[in-house]
């Protein structure tokens, strides 16, 4: 009997975990994790994250294969946001907002939400660079990055 109701309790606690984070949330969280899966081509890549909330980092962490990494050079792949300053390490780099794309030469693209629906950009020149290939689903999304000038 106590083990029926350890077992109860420990469903319980997996599904309140679960309902405490939104589905555009999870969401985010798996279409992050699924690009910087095929980008690095390894399962459990060390991620650095510059400009996220730590409650961002926890989730991230929490619902997905993805490991964090505080120092950079350790990193295989990089999330930036809220950047108000060059950013230079030369990693594969993500920007979570348009904002940032000003100040990360080597981001290969951009993933942000507009009008309740995810965006995400990759740019050619800098997936070239990293000699990052993709699988063809990711086609749809691969754009030049001259094509965002002047865009917001």
């Amino acid at each position: 009997m106590k083990k029926f109701i350890a077992v109860i309790l420990a469903l319980l606690y997996v599904s309140f975990s679960f309902a405490e984070v939104d589905r555009s949330t999870r969401y985010e969280i798996k279409i992050l994790e699924k690009l910087v899966v095929d980008v690095t081509k390894k399962r459990h890549p060390y991620v650095y994250f510059d400009g996220l909330s730590r409650k961002k980092v926890r989730l991230i962490k929490r619902f997905s294969t993805l490991r964090e990494t505080k120092n950079i050079k350790d990193a295989d792949f990089v999330f930036v946001k809220n950047k108000k300053k060059p950013f230079k390490a030369i990693k594969p780099t993500l920007a979570l907002d348009f904002a940032s794309l000003k100040y990360c030469r080597y981001c290969i693209g951009v993933f942000s939400w507009k009008n309740g629906r995810p965006i995400l950009i990759l740019f050619k020149e800098n997936l070239e660079r990293f000699h990052i290939v993709l699988p063809e689903e990711y086609k749809y999304f691969i754009e030049s990055k001259s094509l965002m000038i002047g865009k917001k």
